[in-house]
């Protein structure tokens, strides 16, 4: 009797296990009939033919502007001033006359120097005539020839005193500013003014890390103003013979023309260095980028029938980064379509539809 009633207990469940199953079995059916009769999600996004673009990879470090002519003239002599020829922000001519230093002492000393001369020299020629004829002796002769040479030395002497106390621009400057008047009494040694080059270049000096190779006379740098962003092309023109002792880097001076450049020495300046060979790299918005803890992705967008396309998700490699451009150095080539603004609300395998700024849709090559 316990028997039957597990085998009727047995029956029952397993009617009642059957009946669910094919309850459950024909929900699903239904429900996949109606996910079938219902359209495939579709994206709208804008694409971009990936282009090429020529890239250096470089490094940018600073750089300090250089006069190829600049001195701070000082007085070897003290004195009082007698007369100043320094217009401060003026041009002046090489040999001009900037700066006088009292020297009526020495002018004293030198008409006496003068007078001492000639009477040296008349007493020179009569003893010459008497030497000639053996009437005084080599010595007498000697001495007054001596006697000469000493006065010729006393006025040079003289005359470089007075010289040293004329202060004459070296070279075609433009003057700096200053605070000296005339009467001023001047200590030897002091600072009088600054006289920059009138050249037609300037140079920039900047240094670079030994890990990098040693640029060559000749190369190309760019060099940018801090405070407008400007670039000027400059060549290198010489290499420190040796490295920093305390930084390990390497000294160039790079020059460019100063007609279209206003740069004030001891100006900072960004310099751009180049430091690999050019190469070709593709260039993508930012916006086209997926970034996550893998890495960078695109979308490649593959056509298909009907005008629209297929969403791929494609690693890259990110070289360097320019504005709202990135370069790519490897996952996509050149000519190949990605899904540009609005890839955010894509994913791998998403049917997508490409309108690119006209609100119409792209044609595909699969039409």
């Amino acid at each position: 009797m316990k028997f039957l009633n597990w085998i009727f207990a047995i029956v029952i469940l397993a009617a009642i296990g059957s009946g669910i199953y094919l309850y459950k079995a024909n929900l699903l059916d239904e429900q996949a009939a109606q996910d079938a009769m219902m359209p495939e999600p579709v994206a709208f996004v804008e694409s971009l033919e990936v282009p090429s673009v020529a890239y250096t990879k470089s490094i940018n470090v600073n750089g300090h502007v250089r006069a190829p002519q600049h001195v701070e003239m000082m007085n070897e002599l003290a004195g009082k001033i007698v007369t100043l020829n320094l217009p401060a922000g003026e041009v002046v001519k090489k040999g001009t006359l900037l700066l006088e230093i009292n020297h009526d002492a020495e002018d004293a000393q030198l008409l006496a120097a003068k007078a001492q001369l000639k009477l040296n020299q008349q007493t020179l020629a009569r003893h010459a005539k008497l030497h000639k004829r053996k009437e005084i002796s080599d010595e007498l002769f000697d001495q007054s020839q001596a006697a000469v040479d000493i006065a010729k030395a006393d006025i040079a002497l003289l005359q470089n005193s007075i010289s040293k106390k004329q202060l004459r621009a070296p070279f075609d400057a433009t003057i700096g500013i200053h605070h000296l008047e005339v009467g001023q009494y001047l200590q030897a040694n002091s600072d009088i003014v600054s006289l920059v080059g009138t050249q037609d270049h300037i140079w920039v000096d900047f240094s670079m890390p030994q890990v990098y190779n040693e640029l060559a006379v000749g190369d190309a740098v760019s060099i940018q103003k801090i405070s407008t962003k400007e670039s000027f092309d400059a060549r290198v023109i010489a290499v420190d013979p040796h490295l920093s002792a305390s930084t390990r880097n390497l000294k160039y001076r790079a020059q460019l023309s100063n007609d279209y450049v206003a740069l004030k020495p001891n100006t900072l300046v960004g310099v751009t260095v180049p430091v690999a060979p050019e190469n070709e790299l593709v260039s993508i918005p930012d916006v086209a980028i997926k970034r996550d803890q893998l890495g960078n992705f695109v979308f490649l967008l593959t056509p298909e029938e009907g005008g629209a396309y297929r969403a791929s998700l494609q690693k890259i490699t990110v070289e360097e980064r320019v504005g709202d451009q990135v370069l790519v150095s490897d996952g996509i080539q050149p000519g190949q379509l990605i899904a540009a603004k609005g890839s955010f609300k894509l994913r791998p395998q998403m049917k997508v539809i490409v309108q690119n700024g006209d609100g119409m849709p792209a044609s595909s090559g699969g039409e």
